[in-house]
């Protein structure tokens, strides 16, 4: 079984952080770009290619995964932030699959997998945590 991964794209403007949903290509969901690990490839590898691939971004993928303490699931994706250091006008998928910029705070709302709400929560937990403690240290 091979292991799926998910990228959490990401970037700031200003103090309010936007995610970078994709649609599916079957029935044009809103997702976040996903894809299986390759045999010669590590997680952070395969999220930073499904992020350019489907979404046309690259960035800084996180050391580590969101939910680690899920991934004794293998059903369950292993999840990285990315931090949006490149936005492209064209990407492999661009024909296939819509992107958009959204505000965390309405991605939710957008997407209609559960697990996906999970993960978008969890980020925002430690989105919001990371904030707060590089704010308490000037």
């Amino acid at each position: 079984m091979r292991i799926q991964v998910t990228a959490l794209p990401y970037r700031f403007i200003g103090d309010h952080c936007e995610v970078l949903l994709v649609t599916s290509r079957r029935r044009g969901r809103w997702i976040l770009p996903k894809g299986k690990i390759e045999a010669d490839e590590t997680a952070r590898e395969r999220a930073a290619a499904e992020a350019f691939e489907e979404g046309g971004v690259s960035g800084t993928v996180a050391a580590r995964p969101l939910l680690a303490d899920r991934l004794a699931d293998l059903s369950q994706p292993v999840v990285f932030a990315i931090e949006v250091l490149e936005e492209f006008s064209e990407w492999p998928e661009m024909r296939v699959r819509q992107r958009a910029w959204v505000p965390l705070s309405e991605a939710r709302s957008k997407i209609t997998d559960g697990s996906l709400r999970k993960v978008l929560e969890a980020f925002a937990s430690e989105e919001h945590a990371q904030r707060a403690a590089s704010s308490d240290n000037p």
